[in-house]
């Protein structure tokens, strides 16, 4: 099985997600061959939406945490 199908099967699930520097928690919405979003909640000062696109190369460590 290949991370990104695995990562799939958690569509609508709690997750967190490290990156260099970050931690970025929100509910996975897409799991693409390159990249995964996240729902997240706004940001102040941030930008306009409430969407995290994250490059699967960027990311240092995925938590499950309600599916």
């Amino acid at each position: 099985m290949r991370y990104v199908d695995w990562l799939q099967g958690f569509i609508g699930s709690e997750t967190e997600v490290t990156v260099s520097g970050d931690v970025i928690i929100g509910t996975l919405t897409e799991v693409g061959e390159g990249t995964i979003s996240l729902k997240i909640p706004p940001i102040i000062y941030g930008p306009p939406t409430d969407t995290a696109i994250i490059p699967l190369r960027a990311i240092e460590f995925v938590r499950i945490v309600s599916s």
